[in-house]
């Protein structure tokens, strides 16, 4: 008997096991950040927490400076006395 495997087949079977392996590695690589994530997320949280409590001062303190040159401004406008 003879057995041949048709040459289509073994083009779909390079391709399965191409696949397969770039699987493998695409998780592999991306499994190696993820464990990493964690450390980094707590990082990167505290860090947005301290900015956002730098960009809330800086709101406050560019409240009060525009109050007062609010202030100069209808000082300014009024006519001398």
């Amino acid at each position: 008997m003879d057995f041949m495997i048709p040459s289509w087949a073994l083009g779909v079977g390079i391709i399965i096991i191409a696949a397969s392996i770039a699987k493998v590695v695409t998780a592999g690589l991306t499994g190696v950040s993820r464990r990493k994530l964690p450390a980094a997320d707590a990082d990167v949280t505290a860090e947005v927490t301290e900015l956002r409590r730098t960009v809330d001062s800086l709101q406050q303190r560019l409240a009060e400076v525009e109050e007062r040159l609010d202030f100069a401004e209808r000082l300014l406008s009024k006519p001398p006395r």
